[in-house]
């Protein structure tokens, strides 16, 4: 366990970036093209799942609700 733990920690600082990489600016327009990406792959995970979904008048709460017929008011 003591080595599985060792490679890890290797593995994870090899990874990271260094503190002179992080010093370093950034260019917007990665930063944007990052976001722009990030926010599509939400969009379509979000459409996909609403495309799976069931839809909701097999619901039995949605169905007593959409068949409800309105009360006439009561005369004041």
């Amino acid at each position: 366990m003591h080595t599985l733990e060792a490679a890890l920690v290797n593995h994870w600082c090899r990874k990271t970036l260094s503190e002179k990489d992080l010093m370093e600016p950034v260019g917007l327009g990665k930063v944007v093209l990052r976001t722009m990406i990030g926010f599509a792959a939400f969009a379509v995970l979000i459409l996909c799942l609403n495309w799976a979904a069931n839809p909701g008048i097999n619901r039995p709460q949605v169905a007593a609700v959409d068949q409800m017929r309105l009360m006439p008011q009561a005369k004041e």
